[in-house]
């Protein structure tokens, strides 16, 4: 079984706008930076949502076909009060319950296929009665976080979702590294994750793309939790500069905590710019590193979908 243990859909009112033109800057810098031709981030920005826009998920499900994906992960994302919140007046977009509510949907389109976390700040009023229902009522997997939004995963604030995680007996990833402005990475520091997952030994934690550059430290913490583990999605980036250090730091995360608590990730849509997740998939599926970096077919096997597979009882 191969997993997306993590993907998002986007589309025109999906997620801030502030955001959106934030992931822009960032891809017309890469662009400029390849090719040497300097390109408008509100161009790229109209381009890339005409592509990669998938209101109905019918795209993402398109994409994991191609890439030989059995099942993808969604992750609604809530950082609007560290983007455009509050506002005075009606936001031109998806409110965070209309956000997981499409969500949900799509995993009763796509059964079997998409599955979903219940994404949502844990500062907003009603927050903990919107992540019970969405396990109880909508059988979502789990808590999703987004810490650079303004709070930490350490937060007093966050304590009672944790409890209720603990008590339904489902995981919290939340994530960790860098973000296109206005997100601040600073909240999400894998050491603010463990300082959680140390409060609540019971509670399985995802620390996202194992930290970005943090990924030392997320290693070092995962190390001596048990119930920390790591995702390598969104590193596409890092895979286009050197195939090998990228290959470095996954050798080194299965070498600390075992294949089992690895996991691989897409981040899509919007790493599909950087890289289509067919060939995503292929660059862990058959790894060619330049410096003979090797893994085994079963650390393979289960790093692209053993492991989610065994987190969330598909197997």
């Amino acid at each position: 079984m191969r997993v997306d243990s993590h993907v998002h859909v986007f589309f025109e009112g999906s997620d801030p706008e502030e955001f959106i033109l934030g992931c822009a800057r960032v891809g017309a810098k890469i662009v400029e930076q390849k090719s040497g031709v300097a390109v408008a981030p509100e161009v790229l920005r109209e381009s890339a949502m005409g592509e990669l826009g998938d209101p109905d998920a019918s795209k993402l499900v398109g994409w994991m076909d191609e890439a030989g994906i059995d099942r993808s992960v969604l992750l609604p994302l809530d950082f609007g009060m560290g983007c455009d919140e509050p506002a005075i007046g009606k936001l031109e977009r998806l409110t965070i319950l209309e956000r997981n509510e499409l969500y949900a949907e799509f995993t009763r389109k796509y059964p079997g296929r998409l599955y979903s976390y219940l994404g949502v700040d844990p500062r907003r009023k009603g927050a903990l009665e919107l992540f019970r229902r969405g396990i109880e009522e909508w059988g979502m997997l789990g808590l999703k976080l987004h810490p650079t939004a303004g709070f930490y995963p350490h937060d007093p604030v966050c304590y009672p979702f944790y409890e209720a995680a603990r008590e339904m007996g489902v995981p919290v990833l939340i994530h960790s590294g860098t973000e296109p402005a206005p997100l601040k990475p600073m909240f999400s520091q894998p050491k603010y994750i463990d300082a959680a997952a140390a409060d609540f030994p019971e509670v399985t934690f995802i620390i996202a793309h194992c930290g970005h550059g943090w990924w030392i430290e997320a290693l070092d913490m995962a190390m001596s939790k048990p119930n920390l583990y790591v995702d390598f999605s969104g590193w596409q980036a890092e895979y286009n500069g050197d195939p090998d250090y990228f290959y470095f730091v996954l050798r080194a995360a299965i070498n600390v905590l075992g294949a089992s608590r690895v996991m691989f990730g897409t981040d899509g849509s919007m790493t599909n710019v950087m890289l289509w997740p067919r060939d995503w998939m292929q660059a862990w599926l058959e790894p060619k590193s330049p410096s003979g970096i090797s893994f085994t077919t079963e650390e393979i096997d289960m790093v692209t979908g053993g492991a989610a597979a065994m987190l969330y009882g598909w197997e």
